[in-house]
């Protein structure tokens, strides 16, 4: 056996140099094809009848060229992903099977070893005989040695068992009813999420095959049979690539303009719920020389005039006798001081003073001739990149609080429990934050093709409403404010770069108001006097422009960066005394600091 396998190893040693040569003899001179084909008789001693080898030189050649290269030229090898060596060709031409599988695994760097059961047979008296092996005829191209080998054992049902606990294999016979062995592999996800690839790779599988993940490496770890794990890692290595992502850069622009204009003379506050009463005020400033005689208790108290002055008043069954003077009639109708001056009518003696006058809350006119004109306008520009098929939210919003009533269970002895009123920031409605004003934009993009992108676009803008809801339960009265929210839900296709513009947001309030006094305020002329008119006009519109941008990997500019390396230094220095409330320590002045990180 030693004889036969320096024998093989020779062979394979020699066979391209052999190669070599006879494809250069054939470019010279061209030999009979009916020479006889040349015959290598092994050493003496070889008892095995397989070592004779018909076309030695023919019989395996590996190639790395054509054979016709000149001395310096520089011989190219290639290799497939896996770093082994791509042969091309691979010929066997009527040699043993055992020879070409000994030079295949040479080629492939392993170390084999036959199952004597392979080249050896027991004969009837119990001792060995050596098999004679079959010969085989192959010409492969563009493979590697293992691929080479591992499909001419598969031809012929032997296989290739390597020993866990030395690097050589042993070559032996399949056996029809046992399973194929499971391996393992372990596979690096480079962009995919491992419970995303074990969704979509786990139905392929066989029902002896399982896939583990593990999401802090990002690592799968495949165990299946060796036939099905190449098809496994073609699928993974198909599914694990780069998420495109898409840049969104949008412009909401949001006008409103109010316009009002008042001209005329208003008399509603002459004319409009005008409060007539008949007396004009208090009436005991300055009466002397009164006297009252009653049989029945008099009752004393105050009592509050049309005008908004207060008297004292008296009630019961007397009798007042007044005597007025000219000093006491001038104080009672036109005041003194310490006390208004007015009328009052008396059941029993009359007007006091002797005078009556009609009380009213007088005249009263607005004059207006102006014009107001307001524009505002606010304009946002949010931007962001999203990931192929993930939502993307921008919103500069505030948060206005609820104010909610919570009663607490009652305490032991108590008809009812303590109310407590609490703030909500975050009042839902069907998954809609109510209290949320601001402007929202989400964005869904998915890239269809290689230039368009479908969009799910939702803005939405809101706001408080300056009037105020109220209702009255058990008699308590509550509040709420009222939010004005506007939005538009819809799809569409935009090729990349190119710009959707969203419109509709559109209010327009056109109020008018006329007031005059009838019949004076038709009069030609002089009816400008007594009405007016009073236009105002509020005008809101929004606008919504997006634009899709599909990002290609050399947009992203690559940059250096100096900041591990850097100290830890604050940018910002100490103020100085002038401007610090701090006491300043003049032990240890302050000395300006520059970061040495520049972005």
């Amino acid at each position: 056996m030693k004889t036969e396998n320096i024998f093989a190893l020779i062979v394979v040693v020699l066979a391209p140099c052999l190669a070599a040569v006879a494809q250069t003899t054939t470019t010279t001179t061209s030999p009979s094809p009916t020479a006889p084909a040349p015959v290598v008789t092994p050493p003496s001693g070889s008892a095995n009848p397989g070592d004779t080898l018909a076309k030695p030189p023919e019989a395996t050649v590996i190639a790395h060229g054509t054979g016709n290269e000149p001395p310096s030229a520089e011989v190219v090898t290639l290799t497939n992903e896996l770093g082994d060596e791509i042969l091309d060709p691979v010929t066997f031409d009527g040699i043993p099977l055992p020879d070409a599988v000994r030079a295949l695994a040479l080629q492939a760097g392993l170390n084999i070893q036959f199952d004597p059961r392979l080249l050896n047979t027991v004969g009837p008296d119990g001792h060995s005989i050596p098999v004679t092996p079959p010969t085989i005829t192959e010409k492969w191209k563009k493979v590697t040695a293992k691929q080479a080998l591992n499909s001419l054992l598969d031809n012929w049902g032997w296989q290739l068992v390597m020993d866990p606990r030395s690097p050589i294999g042993r070559i032996t016979a399949k056996d029809p009813t046992a399973l194929e062995p499971l391996v393992t592999s372990v596979i690096q996800l480079e962009y995919s999420n491992p419970t995303n690839i074990l969704a979509e790779v786990q139905p392929t599988l066989s029902s002896r095959s399982s896939i583990i993940t593990d999401s802090r490496t990002h690592k799968l770890i495949i165990r299946t049979t060796e036939r099905e794990l190449p098809g496994v890692q073609a699928l993974i290595a198909k599914l694990d690539t780069a998420t495109r992502q898409v840049l969104i850069e949008a412009k909401i622009v949001e006008t409103q303009k109010d316009i009002t204009s008042a001209k005329g003379v208003d008399w509603t506050g002459t004319l409009s719920a005008q409060h007539v009463s008949f007396g004009n005020g208090l009436t005991s400033g300055g009466v002397t020389n009164t006297t009252t005689t009653s049989t029945i208790p008099v009752t004393s108290g105050t009592t509050t005039l049309p005008g908004g002055t207060t008297i004292p008043t008296t009630s019961g069954g007397g009798l007042s006798t007044v005597v007025n003077n000219t000093t006491s009639y001038a104080n009672s109708l036109a005041g003194t001081p310490s006390s208004g001056g007015g009328i009052s009518l008396n059941t029993a003696h009359g007007f006091t003073p002797s005078t009556a006058f009609l009380n009213a809350d007088g005249v009263s006119a607005v004059l207006s001739f102006l014009n107001t004109d307001a524009d505002t306008r606010t304009i946002n520009f949010p931007r962001t990149v999203a990931l192929d098929g993930v939502q993307t939210e921008i919103m500069v919003v505030r948060n206005i609080p609820i104010f909610e009533q919570q009663q607490s269970a009652p305490a032991a002895g108590a008809s009812q429990g303590l109310a407590t009123v609490l703030p909500n920031y975050d009042k839902k409605v069907e998954g809609t934050v109510l209290n949320e004003v601001g402007t929202k934009l989400t964005v869904l993009p998915r890239i269809a093709g290689p230039t368009n992108v479908l969009l799910d676009v939702r803005p939405e803008i809101s706001a408080v409403d300056p009037q105020v809801a109220t209702d009255t339960l058990d008699g308590q009265v509550s509040t709420s404010p009222i939010f004005d929210r506007s939005r538009i839900t819809t799809q569409a296709a935009v090729p990349s770069g190119y710009t959707l513009v969203l419109g509709g947001l559109e209010t327009d309030i056109d109020n008018k108001t006329f007031t005059k006094v009838p019949v004076l305020g038709d009069l030609p002329g002089i009816g400008y006097v007594f009405r007016s008119d009073n236009k105002s006009r509020t005008k809101e519109t929004t606008l919504i422009f997006v634009t899709p941008t599909i990002i290609r990997d050399t947009d992203f500019q690559p940059g250096t960066t100096q900041f591990l390396k850097s100290k830890a230094i604050s940018p910002s220095p100490e103020e100085g005394p002038w401007d610090s409330g701090k006491p300043y320590d003049w032990t240890k002045p302050n000395t300006a600091v520059t970061p040495s990180y520049q972005p």
